[in-house]
């Protein structure tokens, strides 16, 4: 492998996904490059030892991220919960690509902080329609507190493609079984990558490559707040007998059995317990044929990741991404 030792970059390049796949740890200052001639499928984990009071961009200071920025604009913000809104924006750079599972720094006018936000809509979409979708949970951090108090449809930020958390399989070869655990807002990436994935069913004659099982649990609070069920039942629909999805709530307000009824689906009124992590990585065929994504609170990311290892699955099965 070579290792190169830059102090400073200063080129622009147009953000395709093959510069992405081959320069995965490119930052925008001193770094190291690495330059692999076999490149893994995914590139994964980051590991974050700073304080999670400190903004996005140190907590992410070793993560990729591309050089070129993009002016954007707010298409629609919806409500998705009572405390998540969805945020549609439309880039002005039609050369834009990501990978699914990756995130965006977001530059907005007059707020020092930038804003680190994932992705929740497939590349497929920016490709076809030039947008990506966010979804941001209401807090104090100031990029977040712009979303729900001050953002409206025609403001402009500007935003960068990062983030080594993605998934980005090959059309012509066999996808493992996949296992996706969301808390919370922890599902955006994982929701890109499973729109993906749907978009890959879709490909004509790759039946044979695509993965057996895919499975999603995904765990909040309360039963509002376990973001996109309609998308994820439609998911159901799309990807037929390989998918399957379990819902988990922690602190419900309603009856979790009429829920059952509405929304023809199983709520659980815990969280995800070793059991039900066990059940689930017991269904695969081979328990090396498997690959597993995390993300959510880094105590919960932390938790599965030591139980997943105990189960015999070896750490470049699993793949995580912490939110803070």
């Amino acid at each position: 492998m070579l290792v190169l030792r830059l102090v400073l970059i200063k080129f622009h390049y147009q953000s395709d996904k093959a510069f992405i796949m081959k320069y995965p740890t490119l930052l925008l200052s001193t770094c190291v490059l690495r330059i692999s001639p076999m490149r893994p499928l995914i590139s994964f984990q980051r590991k974050v030892f700073t304080s999670a009071m400190e903004d996005h961009v140190k907590r992410t200071i070793k993560s990729y991220r591309q050089y070129a920025m993009s002016d954007a604009s707010v298409m629609e913000i919806e409500v998705l919960s009572p405390t998540v809104l969805g945020l549609k924006l439309i880039v002005n750079d039609h050369n834009l690509t990501f990978c699914a599972g990756q995130w965006v720094d977001v530059f907005i006018p007059n707020i020092s902080q930038i804003g680190g936000f994932s992705m929740c809509s497939p590349p497929l979409l920016m490709e076809q329609s030039h947008q990506i979708h966010l979804a941001v949970k209401k807090s104090s951090w100031p990029p977040a507190e712009w979303v729900h108090s001050s953002c409206k449809a025609g403001d402009k930020v500007q935003i960068r493609v990062g983030g080594d958390f993605y998934y980005d399989p090959p059309s012509n070869s066999q996808i493992p079984d996949l296992v996706f655990i969301a808390g919370g807002v922890g599902i955006n990436p994982l929701l890109s990558i499973m729109l993906h994935l749907k978009t890959l069913f879709q490909t004509p004659n790759n039946e044979d490559n695509l993965p057996k099982r895919i499975t999603l649990l995904h765990c909040a609070k309360q039963i509002e707040e376990l973001l996109f069920q309609e998308t994820i039942s439609e998911l159901k629909n799309a990807l037929n007998k390989t998918f399957d999805y379990h819902y988990f709530v922690t602190r419900p307000t309603v009856s979790l059995a009429k829920q059952e009824d509405i929304r023809n689906c199983q709520f659980k009124e815990s969280r995800i317990t070793e059991e039900d992590l066990r059940m689930v990585i017991s269904k695969s065929n081979k328990i090396d044929n498997l690959i597993c994504f995390i993300c959510g609170p880094p105590p919960m990311t932390d938790h599965f990741c030591s139980q997943l290892a105990n189960m015999g699955v070896l750490p470049n099965q699993i793949k995580y991404e912490k939110w803070w």
